[in-house]
């Protein structure tokens, strides 16, 4: 029997049982499905992270402390800010930060707020395009003016058609100061990474006032949560970020008490959790395959059983064993080459719908669209084995008696 005639019996065997064949490939298609669509957004999301560091600059060093708690001693200020510009000749832009979580009363609505306390130079850092108004500047500052910035979507939501800039809200901070502040400008809606959760009730509003307006009202004295750095080279950022270490280590006269990162160190990070993440998740999609597998190994056993007097007569007519196993190996594959193909299908929508919900570019990996057809396949050989080998191996006179 050439290759052909047996996968031509193969076909027309499945067809007999055309439901069978269906539900025996579900655990095929779920699994490949689950393969593709899990590398597609882990991909994506990878690429998009990626792009967003990109936009940042590998040149940047961002100082933080080690621990969550730090004596008073220990602070970080705009004075270790200024005074390390001064010192280290390498560095281009400084940049502090600090925020606190409160709340805001606006059209008799309460909202949570994450408020995020920052100096002129911002924009350097993290690219802000303004909708309506301006940023906050060094006026700001040194003036602790109670002025904020709001995002295009809170523009939108609280004010509609109204001019925002020179509105009023309310603000709360966990230490329970109380304070009105004019929205000074608005930043274009960033209609990106899980734009939909963020900009929903349930999240917190991101609202930008000056650093020493925060402090001011959250009662931390001149305290600052995080210090960012630009170089003006991209070559010898570890002896920069241990200069700017051993400076804030002799101010306050202590050791080990800050970390410095490049923002290549920390999109490693992130890329190495997501990697992570992803392996977890093809462990368990691979185990799918693997029961989907187990299916097809039980139905062609059944099938085996049902069709031993089939197989009696074909051998009894001289089919040789080798014609018996291409035979049931060409159903196990075309079972698992038929699921490969659909899970392809669908994992590849499922893919392109999924990140367009969480608003990032798709991506598809053809790479990997081959390699889980091709795994289908070998999958359907290696469950197909088994099967073949005892159909091929039953005795032709107790077949034929077989009822």
């Amino acid at each position: 029997m050439s290759f052909i005639e047996g996968v031509k019996q193969a076909i027309d065997s499945l067809r007999t049982n055309k439901l069978r064949s269906m539900l025996t490939i579900l655990g095929i298609i779920m699994g490949v499905f689950s393969i593709v669509t899990i590398v597609a957004i882990s991909n994506a999301t990878t690429a998009y992270m990626n792009s967003s560091f990109e936009k940042i600059g590998a040149n940047v060093i961002m100082v933080q402390y080690r621990q969550a708690v730090v004596p008073q001693s220990d602070w970080l200020t705009l004075d270790d800010m200024d005074a390390i510009k001064r010192i280290v000749p390498e560095l281009k832009n400084v940049y502090a930060q600090s925020q606190t979580i409160g709340e805001i009363e606006i059209s008799k609505k309460t909202r949570t707020a994450n408020i995020i306390g920052v100096t002129s130079q911002y924009k350097s850092f993290f690219p802000v395009e303004m909708a309506e108004g301006r940023f906050i500047n060094d006026f700001d500052v040194s003036g602790r003016k109670n002025v904020v910035v709001v995002d295009e979507n809170f523009a939108k939501k609280y004010f509609k058609n109204r001019e925002t800039t020179g509105s009023i809200i309310t603000v709360k901070t966990a230490s329970g100061a109380i304070n009105n502040f004019k929205i000074i400008g608005v930043i274009k809606f960033d209609n990106g990474f899980l734009s939909g959760i963020v900009n929903s009730d349930n999240f917190p509003v991101t609202l930008f006032i000056p650093l020493t307006t925060l402090q001011n009202i959250s009662g931390t004295g001149n305290k600052v949560d995080v210090l960012y750095f630009s170089t003006t080279e991209k070559e010898n950022l570890k002896q920069i970020s241990d200069k700017i270490i051993k400076i804030l280590e002799l101010k306050h006269n202590n050791k080990d008490k800050y970390i410095a990162q490049t923002m290549k160190d920390i999109q490693n990070i992130i890329n190495n959790v997501l990697s992570v993440v992803s392996s977890v998740l093809l462990v368990i999609a691979a185990i799918t395959l693997i029961v989907g597998g187990i299916g097809i190994v039980n139905i062609l056993l059944v099938s085996v059983t049902e069709r031993t007097r089939e197989i009696g007569i074909k051998k009894a007519l001289g089919a040789q064993k080798r014609d018996i196993i291409m035979q049931f190996l060409a159903e196990s594959i075309i079972l698992t080459g038929i699921g490969g193909i659909i899970g392809i299908i669908f994992g590849i929508l499922a893919g392109i719908i999924i990140s367009h919900l969480i608003k990032i570019p798709p991506t598809v990996n053809f790479k990997v669209v081959i390699m889980a057809f091709l795994g289908s396949i070998v999958l359907g050989i290696i469950f197909g084995v088994y099967p073949a080998k005892k159909a091929a191996d039953l005795d032709p006179i107790e077949a034929l008696r077989y009822e």
